[in-house]
């Protein structure tokens, strides 16, 4: 029975217990894991996503200390995602100080592309992800129940976008502030569900301005079977234009206010805005192996 290296690291945090939970297996490239197998394990660890990662371009004892180049994949415990931040900065956590990376920093080869990842100090890390600029979404009545469901009540003052990657709604209302979204209450009822499906939604951000950030979200999707995800990176690909848009800034300091909690720095990049920085910190909480 094959035996892999399975890290559990909590990503945009500086200590154990808060941040966002991801698993990362270390798949080494001539013991690879089937597709069937990867969903399975990630419903084993049964957290918001399990990270796999394979060196790419050399093999052999020492191919996660020195490659540069790693395929990374991500699965929730339902389905497998296009895209996920708090799980990239965690494969990055665990090759730096778990599978003893000798580089400064990494490039992986995902589904959303090439994302290049620069180890930072003291378990910091700096992330380079598309940006995904979302649009105003018409309003229909399945718009109108999924932004009640998240909020409590449509009413005609709420802005609502779409990013066209990866199928976030950002859900916005002027009047609340930040103390109004950690109080959030959603009811994520099979109706819910039904109009954001019909609508090809994957996630909803709900987010306001911050007393102490320039801004403060949560990411709620039960169409990839997490009802609230603690700590979005993907999310602030979103975001971060979002609130530009709003703001006039390019650089942000955010807060995911869960109930885990988590800070992400964000930076648009100069270069058209194509790009964008994704900054945080992790911490590992479990190291071990599992057999498949």
């Amino acid at each position: 029975m094959p035996q892999y290296r399975i890290i559990t690291v909590d990503a945009f945090t500086k200590v154990p217990f808060k941040g966002n939970q991801a698993a990362v297996v270390a798949v080494p490239s001539d013991t690879p894991i089937d597709d069937a197998t990867m969903q399975a394990i990630a419903a084993e660890m049964n957290i918001s996503e399990t990270a796999f990662i394979t060196p790419l371009m050399l093999q052999g004892p020492d191919e996660f200390k020195q490659s540069r180049v790693f395929g990374l994949r991500w699965f929730t415990p339902t389905c497998e995602v296009k895209l996920c931040g708090h799980a990239t900065l965690a494969a990055a956590h665990a090759l730096k100080y778990e599978l003893g990376s000798e580089r400064e920093k990494v490039c992986f080869e995902t589904a959303s592309g090439q994302l290049l990842v620069n180890f930072g100090l003291y378990n910091s890390y700096s992330m380079t992800f598309p940006i995904d600029t979302p649009a105003p979404m018409p309003i229909n009545d399945d718009v109108k129940t999924i932004v009640a469901g998240i909020l409590g009540e449509y009413t005609p003052s709420i802005q609502v976008e779409i990013s066209p990657s990866l199928r976030y709604m950002v859900v916005y209302d002027p009047a609340r502030t930040g103390k109004d979204i950690v109080q959030l209450e959603p009811k994520l009822s099979p109706e819910v569900v039904a109009a954001g499906t019909r609508e090809n939604i994957i996630g909803v951000i709900a987010t306001a301005k911050s007393a102490d950030h320039d801004f403060c979200s949560r990411f709620f999707a039960p169409w990839c079977g997490i009802n609230e995800d603690p700590v979005t990176g993907s999310a602030h690909t979103v975001l971060g234009p979002f609130w530009q848009q709003k703001l006039g800034k390019t650089r942000f300091k955010a807060y995911q206010c869960s109930k885990r909690g988590g800070e992400i720095g964000v930076q648009l990049e100069c270069n058209d805005h194509k790009d964008v920085d994704i900054d945080g910190y992790a911490v590992t909480v479990v190291s071990g192996t599992i057999n498949v």
